[in-house]
């Protein structure tokens, strides 16, 4: 029956182990390992895949299993590795900081989103590291932000000034920030959560400003980003999935900002959505493996009394790593379940389909020629079916193919009633 849970399988030590370790940094507090915890190898490529080696080795360096001979190795990849992500990640939080505080002194306005803000939320913010930072801006502003990124150092591909994209990146090799420039949240042309920008046409009316390093930073207010990180994680459950990372997020954000929220309204928003039972599981991962608390969060009681099973969504989270790029066949595995999304059923013909033959924006990313010849798409179409069947997984059979994760993940759609 659709909406029934069946669940695959139970956690493993090193996955149990890691988040009780992520609830600790979340919170600040003292974590020791099991004694008969050995698999720190394990909990090191767990960690990396969800980008929270930082963390979770703040939380282990005092270890003495990391003192052992055989751990020595490893070891020594954590702390170098948490080292350089660290200063890494406090130099571009400084860099951006002092292009933002420019961009506002020249009179523009635009929203910080996710990254810098959530970091603000945990009290090492360096450790939750970030490899961006999103900022929302008014299009009739975009040529005065775009002339301050350039005279800064910022570098980005040729554009069409004429037809803007819905998001423009931009690079300062000296200093490593990176930004993502977006003119909407979601893109206006998707099927499966294009609409969902329409939840948001009040966010510059509503925006309030944080104090981050001494720099006014203007953002959503609470109510809307957390409502915004749901969105956010629904949209990439919808391609090949999300890490944990962007759960403990919301957590954060919920536990800190408390009061604020309207929980009424996101509760209406999410119902009328179909995003409620989703938002329900992720919750329940928050109370059991992350300590998030519904006294600080200020969570409603009626809506702490939902009981939605999340152990399919918790260890497909799990198995994503950090947006769902654990795997190449799980990141191809997106046209699967984004096709489900837009028709709002599983249908396997269009899910067939939706994997042989990706749409333009889809086929880009692999092939950047068919920007410039896009009849060639066919060729294009071929040669990746060609490439896919040689790959190394294909012949060992080590890996479930695209269609198999996605048809699987399909189903977890259907579990939390995101489709029929």
């Amino acid at each position: 029956m659709p909406g029934e849970s069946t669940v695959k399988n139970e956690l493993t030590k090193t996955q149990e182990e890691f988040l009780k370790i992520l609830e600790s940094f979340m919170h600040d507090k003292a974590y020791q390992l099991p004694e008969q915890f050995t698999q720190i190898r394990e909990l090191y490529h767990l960690a990396a895949e969800h980008k929270m080696v930082a963390a979770v080795y703040e939380q282990l360096q005092r270890e003495e299993l990391l003192g052992r001979e055989e751990y020595k190795d490893i070891a020594r990849i954590l702390k170098n590795t948490t080292i350089r992500e660290v200063v890494m990640q406090a130099q571009r939080a400084d860099g951006f900081l002092r292009v933002y505080k420019k961009i506002i002194d020249r009179g523009i306005c635009p929203l910080v989103v996710k990254g810098m803000i959530c970091r603000n939320l945990y009290t090492k913010s360096d450790y939750r590291v970030s490899g961006d930072e999103d900022i929302l801006l008014k299009k009739e502003e975009f040529a005065l932000c775009d002339e301050i990124l350039l005279e800064e150092g910022f570098q980005r591909e040729e554009l069409d000034m004429e037809n803007l994209p819905y998001e423009i990146p931009y690079m300062h090799i000296q200093n490593g920030v990176y930004i993502e420039l977006h003119f909407s949240l979601f893109p206006e042309e998707s099927g499966a959560y294009g609409h969902l920008n329409q939840e948001f046409i009040h966010a510059f009316d509503t925006c309030i400003a944080e104090t981050i390093q001494g720099v006014s930073v203007w953002t959503l207010e609470p109510t809307l980003h957390l409502f915004y990180l749901i969105c956010h994680g629904l949209k990439h459950f919808l391609h090949s999935g999300f890490g944990i990372r962007q759960v403990c997020d919301m957590m954060m954000m919920a536990e800190n900002y408390g009061g604020q929220i309207d929980w009424k309204y996101i509760e209406e928003r999410l119902r009328a959505l179909r995003m409620e039972e989703f938002w329900n599981g992720l919750v329940d991962i928050g109370r059991k493996y992350l300590g998030f608390s519904t006294e600080k969060a200020n969570y409603p009681k009626h809506m702490q009394e939902y009981q939605t099973d999340c152990r399919n969504l918790l260890k497909d989270l799990l198995d994503s790593g950090v947006y769902g790029d654990s795997s190449m066949e799980r990141k191809h595995s997106s046209n699967v379940t984004l096709a489900a999304a837009e028709s709002g059923k599983k249908d396997v013909a269009a899910s067939l389909k939706a994997s042989l033959f990706p749409n333009m924006d889809y086929m880009k990313k692999g092939f950047p020629w068919l920007k410039k010849y896009p009849w060639l798409i066919p060729a294009a179409w071929i040669m990746r079916i060609v490439q896919y069947a040689k790959s190394p997984q294909r012949k060992k059979g080590e890996e479930p193919d695209s269609m198999t994760i996605g048809m699987s993940r399909v189903e977890l759609l259907r579990e939390y009633h995101i489709i029929d």
